[in-house]
Formats: structure tokens, C-alpha cells, sequence
């Protein structure tokens, strides 16, 4: 791209033209012209021709000032277009212009080929993992018919037009330069505030300094909002100084000329009191909409302070117009008399240009994004229009192209003649014949060459399958880190819990969460005195999960063994584990009466990982489900954020996290309630599920419904792997079977307490307990008020997609008991 000279920025008014051009000049933005039409009549008097008018003022414009090779930024009113501020989802950073593209299609109430759309980030962004994180976008639309009818004037005078800009947009970025000080290069940095001479900085603490800046236009009048950083707010209002000449025509019975004259002249007017007082009902109902701005957005925006008011537009230079409002608003209204950081003393003192200052803002703003000194940097000029300007920019050099390939080819034509003379030299034969030798030798050398390189390719897969999973050590560990993370912890992020979701925060953000989760603390610190071991814990109401054992199995189809648990799941509890599994994950299968859930097909190899576990929550099922399964389906932000103070480069190789993005098809696979639970003993999470899954299907006694409810404690103890304690299997008559121990309530809590980790009396130390014949079923007995908990035992499933080399071994089953 050609450096710029300079830009001309030109705001095409009801009332006049405004354009201005900056140029850089020792790195500081200078005025170096300027220029101020004012039409003959205000474009929206009803016997005017807005058309006819504009285009004299702009070929008025272009006698003045050729623009040769500057280029020209342009602004539309912002009445007819659209802002936008979305925050956008975690994404990669390559991914935003897709994201950004849904988003617009979401916002903008129009077809995008009916509009010109452009967009920027505003805030955030901070990549992690390569994911851009926080990140916000404005995103700025217009109609293309409205753009493409305002850009025809300028292209029926043939001026090319760069930049097209909606005039709050520029408004708000000559805020940002001249009033916030930020860009260029004496600009305040970061959250710095721009403070005038004697001013004192009065904005709380945590709190984001704005300006206001109010331009009262022809017809309607610009709100702008901003801190100069991601605070940007923009309004526009449906009053402007028309509005007061009106008023002026009615109270005063003054034809529209002359109270037009007469407004713009009041200081002089030996009738200012009458003037103003006409005007009074208008400046009341303009304060009040400016009022309802400013109130709406302190409600919608807490961080920001409203600290000063800068008062635009010709219509400011009414008198007693900036006092009035200062005290109506109780706000500091100030009035620029002179720009502080735009320099050109010839453009800057020119009187025309002083007594119309107020009125050149829109247009500096365009010419200081043509410079790129702007906060926004969006552009609504149509895509056509660049391309058309791109293809006649590039005919010239097309054109030296074409004479170049000419010549060339003449050149080309001349050599192939000298080389056709040469064909007959004896010289050439001689040398064909020493390359056909050379050739021969080559070709020898490339095959001893393969041959040792097989050899060298058998020796180095022998190497790897030695050391095969090498490469994988730490992904091990890595997965125990992140599902570590994502178990249930009592609370919030504010209690260092990390149940955060709305409808997980009911299982422990309550009066007896809380005892508990105290009670919880105090045991983990001072341990339970000999005195308490009786107390009430409260476990119930604890918001927590024991791990007894997590095993994985490697499959070379993971489908298999998700359609294999579906119709196992089904066959013995009625149940659909698709149900668990998040909507990406199950699709609806139609086959059956009625309907159902199921899981979407999946291929390939990968590794099944079960988890197997206690908790004694009083909502069983249900709580795991909205804890523990909702946690485990969001392992990738517990990986993002275990991996925020260690980064994964640290530990693995090229910074590839093997968790992230690998789990997938969470599912509980069994859930089931021991309302006397002895201690130490379990009934379904004594050993793997895995394999009873894969087996052929085969006739059990647990009925519909026995899981994820109150179910039956009787049905529940027939559920096991074959040969398991109290599960089909046992030896007849033996303690593991069935028929020899049945299970029997406690006969009630009026007996006094045994202690089944001690010998019983009438047993022999290491022995059985003797027969109490007032307590027959050998359950502990316990003292007055004294009851056992219900615990729910629960057994989940989900597919990890490990990332491994070529030499790891695809049939090999790794399992790890970590008890909590």
C-alpha cells in the first residue's frame, strides 16, 4: 500500500460542507487545509433540492481543492445505521472471522448482502492454549442502497472516496484524540486519564473516566459516550437546531429565513430575552432526552463515571446554551474554542475556520482514521467499489507487463535459434555419453543407499517397540490433573468450590450446605476427638464426591463398547445413557415404539475411562448428574484453567495438551443406594464394569427402573460382575451368596453400639463375630438416635482420545486406585 500523503476528511451536512486535511508531518497530525460551504438553503427546507445542492457544493469544493493523490474519508449519518457490541465465546484467534460472520447474522435484522458490514475488537483477547479468550467486537452495519445513494454524489463529481465512516463513529474517535489524549505519539497510555490544566481527577476508585460529547446537527444531534478504550456508547437524539428556528418561527410569527438569521445572530439581537424565552420549551425538551441518555447508560453501564460534557455544533454558540445545560445536567460543560492537539497554525488561526470550529470534529475524526491515529478503524465502503479501485490501480503495470512479455519473447526466439545451430556439435554426443555413465553410477549408489536405509528403519522400529508409550508418560498424569479438578468441591469459585452453574448452586448454597462444608474444614484440620466421633457430620448435605478406583481400557473401537453399554444400560435399568451425554453427542432413533435417545456413532480407537465412587449427598443420582457428569463434560476449561499457572509446554512436548478436546461421551453407567452402608465395603465399586459391559448380553433379576431413583436395596445387591460379594455367582451357602446372608433392616436404634472394626464378644480374636441373638443380621449396632446414611454408589463412563505415537501399543488396559 502507497504511504499517504494526506487525508481530506469531509462531512457532507444538512446546513454546510466541512472538510479539513491532516497531513503527518514530523510524526505530529497538521491541518494543512481546510474548507466550509455553507449551502443556500438547508437541505431539509421543503423547497429545497438536497441533491442539486450537495453536488454544487462539492464541485464548489473540488475547484478549491484538487485532491490529486490524497485520499478522502467520508461520513453518513448515523440515524440510518447500526452498532453492535458483542462478546464473542472462547475460539482459536483463527476461527473470529467465522464466529464474527454467525454473530453478524444473529444481530444485524437484514440480509448481509442487503448490507455493508464491517466489525473490530474492542476488549479481550487474551489467547490461551491458542483460544482467544474475553474477547469483544463492535460490529457496524449500514444498507448498502442508503451508502451507495450518499456515495453517488461524489462519484457524479468523480471524487474517489477511501473511507466511509459512520459520523458518531468519527465523532467518537476525535473524542478519543483530542479530549481522552489517546493515540499518537503523545498520547496516554492504558488506563491513564487526560487531565486538563488545574483539573483535578474526581473519579472513583474502580471506576472508568468518560466524556460525553453532545453535536447538535441540522435536523438531529450525535451522543457520543467513550473512556477511549472499551467504552464506546453512542445515541443519536431527534433534535437539533431546526428545532429552535421553528420554535423562533411559532412564538414569534418570523418567516423561517428570518428566524434562522436571527438565531444564528442572537448575541447581537437587541431581543436576546425574547429569543430565549421562545426557545425555552425546545431547550427544556432537549435537556430532558439528553437527561434519559445519560441516565440509561449509568444503569447499564456501573464501571463508568460521567466526569465532563463537550457541547458541538454551531448551535452551542447560542448564548447562556452552555450554562443553561451545565446546570440543568449538574454536569462541567465545556466549549473548545481552539483544538490542543492538532497543529497547523495556518489552518488553526484562520478566522472562518475559528468561528466554525465547532462544527469540524465529524470531519477531523475521519481525516485522523485516515492517518490511522483512531480508536475505530472500521470502513463501510462497498467491497465492489475497492475491488473496481484495486483493478485500475493495477492496469498500468499490467500494460508493462504485457510489453515486457513481448520482448521476452522475442529474446526467447533469438536463443532457441543459436541452440538449433548448435544440435549438430560433435561435442554434444561425447557428453551424452559420459552422463549416460554418470547416470548408471548414480542410479548404483541410490540403491545401496535404500538398502541401508530399510536396514536403519527395521533397527529403529525394534527401538520404539521397546520403549513404546515413552512419548505418552505424562498424558497419565496429565488426565488425573484435569478430572481431579473437575470433581465436585463444595461451593463457588468464591468459596473455592467449583460448582458455578446456576442450577448446580441448590445441592450446596444452603443453610445446611454451609454447617457442613464448616464441619467438613474443621474435620480436615483438627481431625474428629474420640468425644464427636457420634456427631452428626452432616455428609448429606455436602456437596462432594470419594473416588474408589478410576480404570482404563484401551479399545480399537470405542463405538462398540458405547453402543454394547446403551442396550446394557437399557436391559437392566430402562434407561437411556445417551440422556447424560451432552445434544452434539446423541441423535434420536426412531426405530423403536416409542422413540428414544441414543449415541451418535463413533469410530476409531481410544480409551474408555471409567470412574467408580461414593458419595453420601442427599440427592444421589440426581446430584451427580448435575455435578459430576456437567463438571466432567466441561473438562476442557478445567484443563484451560489448571493449565493457566503451569503452562503445558513446561511439562509437554510442543505445548499439546492431551486432555483438551479429547473427552467426550460422558455417561453414568450405575448409581445405586445403600441405605445401611457397612464400612469399608461396597456393593457395585468393588471392582471394573468394563468388561461385564462387553460381554454378551444375558438374563439378570434387576427390574426396570432399579438405577438413578430410590431403588430397591434388595434388587441392588443383585447387581454385579458374576462371582463379586453379594452378586450372582457367589458360592451357594458361602458368606458371599445371596441365599446365606440376606439383607435385613437394623432391628432398631434402641441397641448399644459395637464397634465392627473390633472383635465381637464371643468371637476369637481375627474371627467371626459370635450370633447376638438380639441383633441376628450382625449389622453394628448403634446407639439411641444414633442412624446410618444412606450412600450412593455410582460407576461413570467416558471415551478419552489420547494422543499417541506409532509405536504404542494399540491392546493394553492401565488402571489407578486413588482413594479420596
Amino acid at each position: 500500500m502507497a504511504k499517504v500523503t494526506g487525508v481530506w476528511g469531509i462531512d457532507l451536512g444538512q446546513c454546510a460542507l466541512k472538510a479539513i486535511r491532516l497531513e503527518l508531518i514530523d510524526g505530529q497530525p497538521t491541518a494543512t487545509a481546510y474548507d466550509y460551504i455553507e449551502h443556500p438553503k438547508i437541505l431539509s427546507q421543503p423547497d429545497a433540492d438536497p441533491d442539486q445542492l450537495t453536488r454544487e457544493a462539492l464541485e464548489k469544493f473540488l475547484e478549491r481543492n484538487p485532491l490529486k493523490k490524497d485520499q478522502v474519508a467520508v461520513s453518513i449519518p448515523g440515524q440510518s445505521g447500526l452498532a453492535r457490541f458483542v462478546k464473542l465465546p472462547p475460539v482459536e484467534e483463527k476461527k473470529i472471522p467465522e464466529i464474527v460472520k454467525f454473530e453478524a447474522k444473529q444481530q444485524i435484522p437484514f440480509p448481509l448482502d442487503e448490507v455493508v458490514w464491517d466489525y473490530q475488537k474492542i476488549a479481550g483477547g487474551e489467547s490461551v492454549a491458542g483460544f482467544a479468550m474475553e474477547t469483544e467486537v463492535g460490529l457496524f452495519a449500514m444498507k448498502r442502497d442508503v451508502i451507495n445513494r450518499f456515495l453517488s454524489h461524489y462519484q457524479a463529481v468523480k471524487a474517489g472516496v477511501h473511507i466511509v465512516q459512520m459520523a458518531p463513529l468519527a465523532l467518537c474517535n476525535f473524542a478519543t484524540y483530542e479530549f481522552l489524549r489517546k493515540g499518537g505519539p503523545d498520547g496516554v497510555e492504558g488506563d491513564q486519564v487526560a487531565l486538563a490544566e488545574g483539573e483535578v481527577d474526581d473519579t472513583p476508585r474502580g471506576k472508568k473516566r468518560c466524556a460525553v460529547v453532545l453535536d447538535i446537527g441540522t435536523d438531529n444531534s450525535n451522543l457520543v459516550i467513550t473512556d477511549g478504550g472499551k467504552i464506546i456508547w453512542q445515541r443519536p437524539l431527534p433534535l437539533g437546531g431546526n428545532h429552535f428556528t421553528r420554535a423562533l418561527t411559532k412564538e414569534m410569527k418570523l418567516t423561517f429565513a428570518k428566524a434562522e438569521h436571527l438565531k444564528r445572530n442572537a448575541a447581537k439581537s437587541p431581543e436576546l430575552a425574547t429569543i430565549l424565552r421562545s426557545l425555552r420549551p425546545v431547550l427544556n425538551e432537549f435537556v430532558s432526552e439528553v437527561q434519559r441518555s445519560l441516565g440509561y447508560f449509568t444503569n447499564t453501564h456501573r464501571e463508568a463515571h460521567v466526569a465532563y460534557m463537550v457541547g458541538l455544533g454551531n448551535a452551542f454558540r447560542l448564548p447562556g446554551l452552555q450554562k443553561y445545560m451545565a446546570e440543568k445536567l449538574s454536569l462541567d460543560v465545556r466549549k473548545p474554542s481552539r483544538l490542543q492537539r492538532i497543529f497547523g497554525d495556518a489552518v488553526l488561526n484562520d478566522p472562518n475556520f475559528t468561528e466554525n470550529i465547532l462544527t469540524f470534529p465529524i470531519a477531523i475524526g475521519l481525516a485522523l482514521q485516515g492517518l490511522e491515529l483512531s480508536r475505530l478503524q472500521t470502513n463501510l465502503l462497498p467491497n465492489e467499489i475497492r475491488v473496481e479501485r484495486l483493478i485500475r490501480a493495477k492496469k498500468p503495470w499490467a500494460a508493462a507487463a504485457a510489453a515486457c512479455l513481448l520482448v521476452g519473447t522475442g529474446a526467447i526466439a533469438l536463443g532457441y535459434s543459436n541452440q538449433y545451430h548448435a544440435l549438430s556439435d560433435p561435442a554434444i554426443d561425447k557428453a551424452m555419453n559420459e552422463s549416460k555413465a554418470i547416470i548408471q553410477q548414480a542410479k548404483q549408489q541410490e540403491s545401496d543407499r535404500l538398502a541401508k536405509k530399510t536396514q536403519v528403519d527395521a533397527t529403529s522400529a525394534e527401538v520404539k517397540t521397546i520403549i513404546a508409550g515413552n512419548d505418552e508418560r505424562l498424558n497419565w498424569i496429565r488426565l488425573n490433573e484435569v478430572l481431579v479438578a473437575a470433581l465436585p468441591r463444595h461451593g463457588d469459585a468464591s468459596k473455592r468450590g467449583n460448582l458455578n452453574d446456576p442450577e448446580q448452586r441448590p445441592f450446596w448454597s444452603t443453610d445446611e450446605g454451609d454447617r457442613a462444608f464448616e464441619k467438613y474444614l474443621q474435620r480436615m484440620k483438627e481431625g474428629i476427638p474420640l468425644e464427636k466421633m457420634l456427631d452428626d457430620d452432616l455428609s448429606e448435605h455436602l456437596a462432594n464426591v470419594n473416588i474408589e478406583a478410576v480404570t482404563a481400557r484401551y479399545l480399537t473401537n470405542v463405538g462398540e463398547f458405547l453402543s454394547k453399554a446403551d442396550a446394557y444400560v437399557a436391559r437392566e435399568y430402562n434407561r437411556n445413557i445417551a440422556e447424560d451425554m451432552l445434544e452434539s453427542e446423541q441423535e434420536l432413533d426412531q426405530s423403536g415404539n416409542p422413540p428414544r435417545v441414543k449415541p451418535k456413532p463413533v469410530e476409531g480407537p481410544g480409551w474408555i475411562v471409567e470412574i467408580r465412587g461414593y458419595t453420601n449427598h442427599k440427592d444421589g443420582t440426581n446430584f451427580l448428574r448435575k455435578t459430576l457428569i456437567k463438571n466432567l463434560q466441561k473438562a476442557d476449561r478445567f484443563a484451560a484453567e489448571t493449565g493457566r499457572d503451569f503452562p503445558i509446554s513446561q511439562i509437554i512436548p510442543e505445548g499439546k495438551d492431551p486432555v483438551e478436546g479429547k473427552i467426550s461421551h460422558v455417561f453414568l453407567l450405575k448409581s445405586e443406594t445403600d441405605p445401611t452402608p457397612p464400612r469399608n465395603q461396597f456393593r457395585i465399586i468393588q471392582q471394573s464394569w468394563i468388561a461385564t459391559v462387553m460381554q454378551p448380553a444375558k438374563a439378570t433379576s434387576a427390574g426396570p427402573g432399579a438405577m438413578y431413583a430410590d431403588i430397591n436395596p434388595e434388587e441392588s445387591r443383585r447387581d454385579g460382575p458374576p462371582g463379586a460379594p453379594d452378586a450372582p455367582g457367589g458360592a451357594p451357602g458361602s458368606s458371599t451368596s445371596p441365599a446365606s446372608r440376606p439383607w435385613t433392616p437394623l432391628i432398631g436404634a434402641e441397641a448399644t453400639l459395637l464397634d465392627p472394626l473390633q472383635p465381637q464378644p464371643g468371637s476369637a480374636p481375627g474371627g467371626p463375630s459370635a450370633i447376638d441373638p438380639m441383633n441376628p443380621t450382625g449389622q453394628p449396632r448403634l446407639p439411641p438416635g444414633v442412624k446410618l446414611k444412606p450412600r450412593y454408589e455410582f460407576v461413570v463412563c467416558l471415551i478419552w482420545r489420547e494422543p499417541i505415537s506409532d509405536a504404542t501399543t494399540t491392546s493394553e488396559t492401565r488402571t489407578s486406585a486413588t482413594p479420596q
